[in-house]
């Protein structure tokens, strides 16, 4: 079992998750205990960027632990970072994160749209996004896919419109490619949320496939007496 010792984790919800996710990813939060991250980010680190100068690595790796520590303080679960070179098949730089958040128990009348709606702060009717609601382990599932488009002023739209897409068409705004899933009992309560995102756009769908294994298939243990914030159980499956 992996520990997750977050303070907003504690805060809000104690018991285990049982997380069905790769084995062969960096996590970036899965070390609790801060020697034992520092020394894998460090590798991750030197194992990168050999021909860097040691101080410059000194300092990324320090990077990596600042975002560590912030993405623990917000309560994330898992934080996969899947990079894959040219010569295996790639590039491909992908991120795939995973928290715990609560839903309204509305017995069976559960609104995963609006729900997601609140979560992201952005509406998904009228925007260029496909979306599908699924059965997962838990009972509901839902899946959203897009591609952010970076405006001319430097902001980025999660789910543009028909015609913030036709720009990015037909400019050099920058795009990304995006998934989510959201995953919770039929009753509500708690619910795992599955964000993942891509730097090349066009990959989003195999990117979409991952996330979707991973909330469709994870699920909430019984809370063990005496936990303490979240425990995570890697399942050893997906890609």
């Amino acid at each position: 079992m992996l520990a997750s010792d977050s303070p907003t984790a504690s805060r809000q919800t104690s018991g285990a998750v049982e997380l069905y996710a790769p084995t062969d990813w960096f996590d970036l939060v899965a070390d609790s205990d801060e020697a034992s991250a520092r020394e894998r980010c460090a590798d991750l680190i030197n194992r990168s960027y050999p021909e860097h100068d040691p101080s410059l690595r000194a300092d990324l790796t320090a990077a990596l632990m600042e975002w560590r520590r912030i993405l623990r303080e917000r309560g994330l679960i898992t934080y996969g970072l899947v990079c894959v070179p040219e010569e295996d098949g790639g590039p491909a730089v992908w991120q795939i994160l995973a928290s715990v958040v609560e839903v309204p128990t509305a017995g069976t009348d559960v609104n995963l749209s609006e729900i997601m709606v609140r979560l992201l702060g952005e509406e998904l009717e009228g925007r260029q996004v496909y979306t599908e609601s699924y059965p997962t382990r838990m009972g509901l599932g839902l899946g959203v896919i897009s591609q952010p488009v970076m405006s001319p002023e430097g902001e980025l739209t999660l789910f543009p419109t028909q015609e913030q897409e036709m720009v990015a068409e037909t400019s050099a705004v920058g795009r990304i490619g995006l998934a989510i899933s959201l995953s919770c009992p039929p009753g509500g309560g708690r619910a795992l949320l599955v964000v993942g995102n891509c730097l090349d756009a066009e990959q989003v769908v195999p990117l979409a496939g991952v996330v979707a294994l991973i909330a469709g298939n994870s699920f909430f243990a019984e809370s063990v007496e005496g936990t303490t914030g979240l425990e995570v159980q890697d399942m050893g499956q997906g890609e």
